[in-house]
């Protein structure tokens, strides 16, 4: 090529010329560095909160009326509402004259003592003596015959007898006085005395009233159950020292002579009454339990929230005289299904999230039932319960019959190291790997460490890693698979996740990843 005479024109071309190569140069230098550095799409392991939810889709049902009607039996002793009352869920509707009921606890308890009394005699037989002890005292009866008994036997005895008197008039008396309706309402304080070798049959007033308040209360009526076994096993304990003697008596002769000490005996026990006594105690115990159920439905509670309708109820009636009926203010149940292995991480009143299907609004909902009997064919590792939430719907979002999705939190945690889910890759229960890269190199390190929640697209990493490690994400040079052979990791029915606070974070080249991400 020739160039053109004109000094201005060739200047302008030489230019344009180096200007061309510089920047050939420069595109290159740029496209190998932007290759090189962006390769790894990375984030930083950083401190945070990690909040695991449950998540499942349930059916709804709404609840507009309930009837409330007493589990226990009885004499209703107050109605609390009337018609046209607004009520809350869980309001006390009516209560049950409790005398009777506790009376029946009493009663309960004492057959469960008696019934420990039975076994424990049971497994520890009483010795039968032969001869009594050196320490005797020797009595003429009018036929000339001489008794040696045990003296200080005797008199251990009837002091059991008089403190076990004394103790179940202090624990007894003033329960039972209630129980007849003759507590006022003023309690009386006391302390319960121990009876001394001298003390009287007949307790005194200071040591014979106990604070009651008016209502005695569980440990109070377990008091006087066992004080009143007490004083029966006394009682028999007196009588064996008695049936003792009277048999010393009639087995003797003049020619007797007082006995110089030893006995012989015989221990033996026996398995049949060891048994009946275990089938004593645990007839004793239901008994007791079901005592203690029916106590605790003495209070009516009002089932779902709303107004009340009708009162089927009034005092000095029967418990199953009637119910009270509750118009509901538009509460809706959700019902899903738990397997075993996360029903025992849930408990009555947790809070919930409900969501309508094909909405993004959540509500807030109160997990208020879980079924004890797993649902019906299920068996093995996939066993389900039925559980239920209760979320207020006043305004008719979630249709009967309709879908939601419901997520209840498990597991949450403050303060973790913590790393998106898409850096890890688990190897199996709590244990996964990710790959590390470190400052200035160029091929990341691939690491073991341990897994503990998982929510809100973040995994809490418990061993392997800290804070401020540089984790990756993916490899930008990667072939994306075809359709056909892509494997696909997507949130189930049992999958947990969740949102999460998160302190900072840093990624590059990638946003955060969601919570359907695969862990």
């Amino acid at each position: 090529m020739k160039l053109t005479s004109n000094p201005r024109l060739r200047a302008v071309l030489i230019a344009t010329v180096a200007l061309s190569v510089v920047a050939a140069i420069g595109i290159g230098v740029a496209n190998a560095t932007t290759t090189t550095s962006s390769r790894w799409v990375t984030a930083t392991a950083i401190t945070g909160d990690v909040t695991q939810n449950y998540v499942a889709t349930g059916s709804i049902s709404r609840k507009n009326t309930a009837d409330a009607a007493f589990a226990a039996t009885g004499t209703v002793s107050k109605v609390l509402v009337s018609v046209g009352s607004e009520v809350s869920a869980g309001d006390v509707l009516a209560t049950l004259d409790t005398r009777s009921l506790k009376l029946a606890v009493l009663e309960a308890e004492t057959s469960v003592a008696r019934a420990e009394l039975s076994l424990y005699n049971a497994r520890h037989p009483s010795t039968a003596t032969s001869t009594t002890s050196s320490k005797s005292t020797k009595s003429k009866t009018p036929t000339g015959v001489t008794v040696t008994f045990d003296l200080a036997g005797l008199n251990a005895a009837g002091k059991r007898v008089t403190a076990a008197v004394s103790g179940q008039a202090t624990a007894c008396d003033p329960i039972m006085a209630w129980v007849n309706d003759e507590v006022s309402t003023t309690s009386t304080t006391s302390t319960t005395t121990e009876a001394s070798p001298s003390a009287s049959a007949t307790p005194s007033a200071s040591a014979s009233t106990t604070s009651t308040s008016g209502d005695p209360s569980e440990t109070e009526l377990k008091a006087c159950a066992t004080a009143r076994v007490e004083l029966t096993a006394a009682d028999s304990a007196l009588q064996t020292v008695l049936a003792a003697i009277n048999q010393a008596a009639s087995g003797s002769d003049d020619n007797s002579s007082p006995s110089t000490g030893g006995s012989s005996s015989s221990t033996t026990v026996s398995a049949g009454a060891v048994a009946s006594a275990k089938a004593t105690l645990l007839q004793a115990e239901q008994n007791l339990q079901s005592a203690k159920d029916d106590l605790a439905e003495a209070e009516l509670l009002a089932p779902i929230s709303g107004t009340v309708g009708t009162v089927g109820l009034s005092k000095g009636d029967s418990a199953s005289a009637g119910t009270v009926t509750i118009v509901g203010t538009g509460e809706a149940v959700v019902t899903i299904e738990v397997p075993l292995k996360t029903r025992g991480s849930l408990s009555i009143g947790a809070a919930a999230k409900v969501t309508p299907a094909g909405s993004l609004t959540s509500m807030e909902a109160k997990v208020t039932g879980i079924s004890l009997l797993e649902t019906s064919g299920t068996s093995g590792s996939t066993t389900t319960y039925a559980t239920t939430i209760a979320v207020s719907d006043p305004d008719g979002l979630l249709a009967s019959g309709a879908k939601a999705s419901v997520a209840i939190p498990i597991k949450a945690v403050t303060g973790v190291v913590s790393v998106p889910v898409s850096a890890v890759t688990p190897t199996g229960t709590g244990t996964a790997t990710v790959n590390v890269l470190a400052s200035g190199a160029t091929t990341p390190t691939t690491t073991t460490v341990k897994t503990g929640a998982v929510g809100g697209g973040w995994v809490e990493i418990t061993e392997g890693l800290t804070a401020g490690q540089v984790v990756v994400l993916a490899d930008s040079t990667a072939e994306i698979p075809a359709n056909a052979t892509r494997s696909r990791t997507g949130s189930s029915a049992s999958s947990s996740s969740s949102a999460s606070t998160k302190s900072s974070s840093t990624a590059t080249s990638a946003p955060q990843p969601s919570a359907s991400a695969s862990r």
